[in-house]
């Protein structure tokens, strides 16, 4: 057997064997990693809102969710 032959056989063997594998687990690393970060931003922006107003930013948000949604009339409560 070539030199030529034997890399293209441990390439080949390398390339079904363990890249698969490797590849899968780079894989959930960076979904665990995204997970991580959008858990840090959604924590970054509740501390960001003051409290007076989270009330009325969930108004909003869910009023734009049931316009999306296809409700026509969205009727938001009064500020107390």
């Amino acid at each position: 057997m070539s030199l030529k032959d034997s890399l293209q056989e441990r390439f080949r063997r390398f390339s079904e064997e363990a890249l698969p594998g490797a590849l899968g687990d780079v894989g959930e690393k960076i979904e665990h990693f995204r997970k991580r970060l959008d858990h840090l931003n959604c924590s970054l922006a509740e501390r960001a809102l003051p409290e007076d107003r989270k009330p009325r930013v969930r108004e909003l948000s869910l009023s734009r969710k049931a316009e999306r949604a296809g409700q026509k009339v969205v009727k938001l409560r009064e500020k107390i």
